[in-house]
């Protein structure tokens, strides 16, 4: 009997779950929503699966991840992410803490042929069963893939206590730019890449580092600071949390400013989360939010002519 991670369970994800069940110990995963009543073998938890921790979280313990989460919407109010970008995050997320937490499989519920997770997911060195989409009867398909890989001990106690209480992610915003990565360079090399180029596009602008601590200032008034935090970063994601500055408002923990490298290798990205102004919405969504789409559209041209 193996223990499954069902990443995504939306209502194939909960069928799956259900059914894999009576032979795995099982724990279901999704971002938001009303939770099924848990039973003995079947547990659900609740997880932003494009960030590197949450994925971790939700991973930890897996023999077997089957991933069907996909971005079929956008999940913030102001929306500047194509689904495409979305997807990628989270593959990338999922493929490295599948690998990290030692997992022997993923399986995948591919859209289409040029699903541009598969490769994502194929770099994390677990093996890979893709079923495509179309079939007749998913559940049984996938269910079967599950069952083809040898499980770990039977001896495996359940998975209890992991469900958590659903919530609401707080997620005003979602912004993600996909980039060329400069041939080695790491993700904090591209964020100190950005804070030394904002000042020569942007006028009026000036940045300071000191000790991981980042801050935009325009026209002398301090209008972000931006913390690294070492504990969700890593050499190939750079997770900024919005820490003060006049144009930020209220931060969540769903707050984050990302710069990542994706495990092919010569993508990058920067991804703007769940920030919150101070400036009413209205103003914010006309002013500051295409100035920022507008920033890092110039700041992807300048990497993009780094050698």
């Amino acid at each position: 009997m193996s223990r499954v991670v069902i990443a995504g369970a939306g209502a194939l994800g909960t069928a799956l779950a259900r059914k894999l069940a009576a032979t795995h110990d099982v724990r279901a995963v999704r971002r938001s929503g009303e939770f099924p009543a848990p039973s003995e073998r079947l547990t659900w938890y609740q997880a932003d699966l494009t960030t590197l921790h949450g994925a971790e979280v939700a991973l930890t313990g897996a023999h077997t991840v089957v991933l069907l989460a996909q971005a079929r919407r956008g999940p913030a109010r102001l929306q500047r992410a194509s689904l495409d970008d979305l997807d990628r995050l989270l593959a990338d997320s999922v493929a490295r803490a599948a690998k990290l937490v030692g997992a022997k499989h993923l399986v995948v519920f591919a859209c289409g042929d040029d699903d541009a997770r598969i490769p994502l997911l194929e770099k994390s060195g677990v093996r890979v069963s893709v079923l495509r989409g179309g079939a007749p009867d998913p559940v049984e398909l996938l269910a079967a893939m599950v069952n083809s890989e040898p499980g770990a001990s039977s001896t495996t106690p359940a998975w209890g206590g992991a469900t958590v209480e659903p919530r609401e992610p707080s997620i005003q915003t979602c912004s993600v730019q996909r980039y060329v990565r400069p041939a080695g360079w790491s993700a904090l090399d591209i964020v100190r890449g950005y804070f030394k180029w904002l000042p020569t596009d942007v006028p009026l602008v000036k940045t300071v580092e000191h000790e991981g601590v980042f801050t935009i200032s325009m026209a002398g008034v301090r209008t972000l600071v931006l913390r690294l935090e070492p504990g969700r970063s890593s050499a190939d994601s750079v997770w900024l949390t919005v820490a003060d500055g006049a144009l930020a408002g209220r931060s969540s923990d769903d707050t984050r400013f990302e710069f990542r490298v994706l495990l092919d290798g010569v993508t990058a990205m920067a991804a703007q989360i769940a920030f919150q102004p101070s400036l009413p919405w209205p103003i914010y969504r006309f002013s500051q939010a295409l100035m920022h789409e507008r920033v890092m559209r110039r700041f992807g041209e300048w990497l993009g002519a780094q050698k």
